[in-house]
């Protein structure tokens, strides 16, 4: 069973720190699968879609175009 966690990163834009989201894929033993780093500087947003991912089953090796989808998607 894959997991997906929220973590946050710090970026620099235009010389302020500014957060990220992203969201890191893992199996039932805790190893890493998969990274879609920097997706929304919202937690809300990544919480969205954290909770795409699980309801729809989102194996590791697409996370990052799901992530993508999202992005230019309206559920952003």
């Amino acid at each position: 069973m894959v997991k997906y966690r929220i973590f946050e990163e710090t970026d620099i834009v235009d010389g302020q720190e500014t957060p990220s989201f992203g969201l890191a894929a893992f199996d039932g033993q805790g190893e890493l699968l998969g990274v879609a780093p920097n997706i929304t500087p919202t937690r809300e947003k990544a919480e969205r879609l954290l909770k795409k991912c699980e309801k729809e089953g989102v194996s590791p090796c697409h996370l990052n175009d799901v992530a993508e989808d999202f992005i230019i998607s309206d559920e952003y």
